[in-house]
């Protein structure tokens, strides 16, 4: 319900300011308007361009572009009824030729507060007393022009309400006269001018004036009685003017002053009695001066009960007295960094109890006294990055009880002690970085150096930060580790392992409890990159148990590149990979060597084994054949000595004879026929011989028998020269069809026929070879063959004569 109201309360202010906006928008027909919650105008007058931006009641910004000479007169109403402006401001127009009252009426402008006029190029034309007639409720003015180079004495005379004022330009001589009708002046900013000749009672009557800048106005010179008058200045801004000394009693009549400005100056010294009554004074900054101030003078910040703040950087400082803060407790933050400092007294800050900060970085120091820091105890912030130190004893920072923040970057750190932080309770970020730490520390023991290995943060815990990259370190410590710090960087050193402990990680693991006792806090990242850390298994052992148990993000552990295998090895999963890899080696190797002692043996028998394969497989037909052998009477001895035997010879293959008796032409074709119907029940092996041609045809053309034969399924024709020589034999031999016809006196006979009748075209005849010649033996006296019963109804067939062919 509450944020309901919001939305809708926000809605509405919208609304009414776009409203307002709109209302606002003039008719003028030489600006175009625009705009949602600020009207914009854009106006063309004279061919000069000029933007408006305002915000009803709140401001009016005119901006002008290239534009030398200006009709304000010309410039658009912006309210119907005249409204009061907090500011109103002018950027790269001409001075008006009338006064900025009759400007802002003209624009519907009743009253303003503050009034600005900027513009970066040389103008045409001075100020005059008139430009801010009427203006009497004017409390702030910024002028910042170029070319103007004198104001007249009365250019204030009728704003004397003002309480800031700005005056930037080039030139600009300033008289004793122009600030008198400014009495309740309480700022004033002068600054880009050119004020050599400084009058000595220019702002003596500005009673009021609390803040004074003259940054960058060419004042080389102050008489000792300048800031007679002005005697609740509290802010003071002399930067950048080339001064190179200061009268010693120039700050006696500013008892109210706080902050006190002087970089970019050329003081070679500075009095000693400088800040001898400025009680109140809270903040010195001297930065950047062009000469070296070498010494600052005795007691020079002494006695300042409400001093706060010291800045004195890049000043060329070589040495500081032992008092220079003497009696001012107040001090939080001093900063000396980029000095020439070598050497620091040892009570340099013996007053200082409430210091919080203390910059010493970019200097020369070489060493620490012991005492140095005794004083510090609320010291949260110490910087001595980028001087020459070398070693750091124990009693050093065993004071800094509240210390949380130090860095010693950029030193020549070799040695630290061993029980340096051991007094600090607080969550401390250290940084010791680009230095040439190892902490190890050589012995003499019975005449023989020994390296004694000891850490520094052995007794430091819940550090935010341990930065200890950039060093020589070639081992690490555990409680680098197990201390409970957030952020350790061990990058760019020389460390080969990550974990040295007595304890193994295994045991750290497995007990819950002892993790517990053990890593006192978890790390949050660690950094380890450029290091010759080794790819063995402790490495990769550390830093899966930082990643499983303590959580830790180690950001660089990319860069820790090793062979994939340099990590696998050390774990079980590749041990047992390794182990059936062996096994299988070892078998192979076993097998190769009785394969070398045997070969002869195993040779032998695989050859034994192929060639009974290849032979079961060339005579392998389909079980229960049946083959009718038909062949003539004339050429039965042939038939039973030769072709019968073999046939036998397979188990596979059932025999049936079928001699042809003196037939007739019809019977021959009726047989052709009856092999073609019967084709699916019979293999058929016809002995073709001359004396089956002459015996079985008459009458019949020689194309027609050798079509038939061609057609006849299951039909094999063994072309056997059996019986007297005939012509027409010779030419059916000769055309036949090497598919389902083959010749007797062929060589591989049996392995070409067995193939035919087994329908393998690929046949191996070497061994069916000698099997089959074996088989051409003597048919045996009591073998015996079924012979199909006798085809009385083809009897009657007519001889074959040779002349019908």
């Amino acid at each position: 319900m509450g944020r309901q109201f919001v939305y809708v309360l926000t809605t509405a202010l919208v609304l009414q300011i776009i409203g307002a906006s709109t209302l606002m928008c003039p008719s003028d027909p030489n600006c175009v308007c625009g705009g949602t919650l600020a009207v914009e105008l854009n106006c063309n007058i004279d061919g000069r361009i000029v933007k408006i931006n305002l915000l009803p009641n709140t401001y009016i910004n005119i901006k002008c572009e290239n534009t030398s000479n200006l009709d304000y007169s010309r410039l658009p109403k912006c309210a119907n009824i005249a409204n009061s402006f907090k500011s109103v401001s002018f950027k790269d127009c001409p001075i008006p030729s009338s006064s900025f009252k009759d400007v802002l009426t003209h624009m519907g402008v009743s009253k303003t507060m503050a009034l600005i006029f900027q513009n970066a190029k040389n103008l045409s034309g001075y100020f005059d007393r008139k430009h801010f007639a009427g203006l009497q409720d004017l409390t702030k003015l910024l002028l910042s022009i170029n070319g103007v180079t004198h104001l007249p004495d009365n250019l204030f005379a009728d704003i004397n309400k003002l309480t800031w004022l700005n005056i930037r330009s080039n030139s600009i001589n300033l008289s004793e006269q122009l600030f008198k009708p400014l009495e309740r002046l309480e700022t004033l900013e002068i600054s880009h001018n050119h004020m050599t000749n400084i009058s000595s009672n220019l702002f003596s009557h500005l009673s009021f004036l609390r803040k004074l800048s003259l940054w960058q106005s060419n004042v080389t010179w102050f008489s000792k009685d300048f800031f007679t008058g002005v005697d609740v200045l509290e802010e003071l801004d002399l930067s950048s003017n080339g001064l190179n000394e200061l009268p010693g009693s120039i700050f006696k009549p500013l008892r109210k002053l706080k902050k006190l400005t002087l970089f970019s100056n050329k003081f070679s010294s500075l009095p000693q009695s400088l800040f001898k009554t400025n009680d109140e004074l809270e903040t010195v900054v001297i930065l950047n001066n062009d000469v070296k101030l070498q010494e600052l003078p005795k007691y020079l910040f002494g006695n300042l009960p409400n001093l706060k703040l010291i800045y004195i950087q890049r000043c060329g400082l070589e040495r500081l007295p032992y008092d220079v803060f003497a009696d001012s407790p107040s001090i939080t933050n001093i900063s000396l960094a980029y000095n020439d400092i070598k050497a620091l007294p040892e009570s340099v800050f013996n007053d200082q109890i409430n210091l919080l900060e203390l910059d010493l970085s970019h200097n020369k120091l070489s060493k620490l006294e012991s005492k140095l820091f005794s004083s510090l105890v609320r010291l949260e912030r110490l910087d001595l990055r980028y001087n020459s130190l070398v070693e750091i004893s124990g009693s050093t920072f065993s004071s800094l009880l509240s210390l949380i923040y130090l860095n010693m970057e950029n030193n020549n750190l070799k040695v630290i002690s061993s029980y340096l932080f051991s007094n600090n309770k607080q969550r401390m970020s250290i940084s010791l970085a680009y230095n040439k730490l190892d902490f190890e520390h050589k012995e003499l023991v019975n005449n023989s150096w020994i390296v004694n290995r000891v850490s520094p943060f052995a007794h430091t815990y819940n550090l935010k930060l341990l930065n200890l990259s950039h060093n020589e370190f070639k081992t690490v410590f555990d409680d680098w580790w197990i201390n409970g710090h957030d952020h350790l960087d061990l990058s760019y050193n020389h460390i080969k392992t990550l974990w040295n402990g007595d304890q193994s990680l295994n045991e750290i693991a497995d007990s819950r409890r002892s993790y517990h006792d053990f890593f006192k806090k978890q790390l949050k990242e660690v950094w380890i990159s450029h290091n010759p850390l080794r790819c063995e298994c402790q490495n990769f052992y550390f830093l899966d148990f930082l990643e499983e148990h303590t959580k830790t993000k180690v950001v660089d552990v990319h860069n820790f590149k090793c062979h994939i295998w340099s990590r696998e090895t050390c774990y079980t999963r590749f041990t047992i990979f390794i182990s059936v890899v062996t096994v299988l080696v070892s078998l192979y190797i076993i097998v190769l060597i009785l394969y070398i002692t045997y070969r002869k043996q195993v040779h032998s028998l695989l050859k034994k084994k192929l060639s009974e394969r290849k032979n079961k497989k060339n005579l392998s037909l389909p079980s229960e054949k049946n083959v009718v052998v038909k062949y003539c009477e004339n050429d039965e001895e042939f038939v039973l000595k030769e072709i019968l035997p073999g046939l036998k010879s397979h188990k596979g293959i059932q025999v049936h004879t079928n001699p042809i008796k003196n037939s007739r032409n019809k019977q021959f074709m009726d047989n052709l026929k009856m092999c073609v119907k019967d084709a699916h029940k019979y293999t058929t092996l016809v002995v073709f011989s001359p004396n089956y041609l002459t015996s079985t045809y008459s009458h019949v053309n020689i194309k027609k028998i050798h079509g038939e034969m061609l057609k006849a399924e299951n039909t094999v024709y063994v072309f056997a020269d059996v019986g007297p020589e005939n012509s027409i034999y010779a030419f059916l031999k000769e055309q036949r069809d090497e598919r389902s016809s083959v010749l007797w006196s062929e060589a591989d006979f049996w392995n070409k026929f067995l193939g035919m009748l087994s329908g393998d075209k690929k046949t191996e005849g070497l061994q069916m070879k000698s099997k089959f010649t074996r088989a051409k033996a003597k048919l045996p006296s009591n073998i015996s063959f079924s012979r199909l019963p006798d085809w009385s109804s083809l009897n009657n067939v007519n001889n074959f004569t040779h002349s019908h062919v």
